[in-house]
Order: C-alpha cells, then structure tokens, then sequence
C-alpha cells in the first residue's frame, strides 16, 4: 500500500485528474490529507483492491466505461503480475549461467 498524489494516480492509471478528484469526493478512493510545506495535500492510498472496486456510473452512456476501466486495472494487475515472475526467471537464468 502506497501513497500518491492526484496527479501521480491520474497519470499511473491513465484517467483525467478531474475524474480522479471526483472518485475521491465521491468516496471511491481511499484518501488521507498530509501537511506539506505548511499546505494540506490530499493522497490517495494505492492498493490493488481499491481499483477493483466498482464504479458506479451517473448515466447509461457513462456504463461502458467503466466496464472498460474495469478491465483495464485487472490487465494491467496480470501484465504486473507477470512482468515479475519473468524477471525472477530471468535472474534464475542468470544464476545458472
């Protein structure tokens, strides 16, 4: 579990930063506010789980969407997933050589 700025979890998962504020006013992403510099800054916590949660459309059009972004976070968490397990192998590999 990591912490991100808007900005950071905007560009990680590829979404405007307005509709990532709005996931945070709606309750959708967990968040905590940090004093930096002597200013309050919202971070997201980061954790798989959060992005699998569903989110709910505010109209029909808006539906497709998020089944779209849904898949997009679970192909995304495999392409993670298996990007390490090859570069274990890949350090296995090393080793025998």
């Amino acid at each position: 579990m990591k912490t991100m700025t808007i900005k950071e979890y905007a560009i990680a998962n590829k979404l405007s930063i307005y509709n990532v504020v709005k996931l945070t006013k709606n309750g959708t992403l967990q968040t905590e506010t940090k004093k930096v510099d002597g200013k309050d800054e919202v971070f997201i916590i980061d954790n798989e789980e959060s992005r699998m949660e569903e989110v709910r459309p505010e109209s029909p059009g808006e539906e497709r969407i998020g089944d779209y972004e849904k898949a997009y976070v679970k192909l995304k968490i495999q392409y993670e997933q298996l990007k390490t397990k090859y570069e274990n192998l890949q350090k296995k590999m090393d080793n025998l050589t």
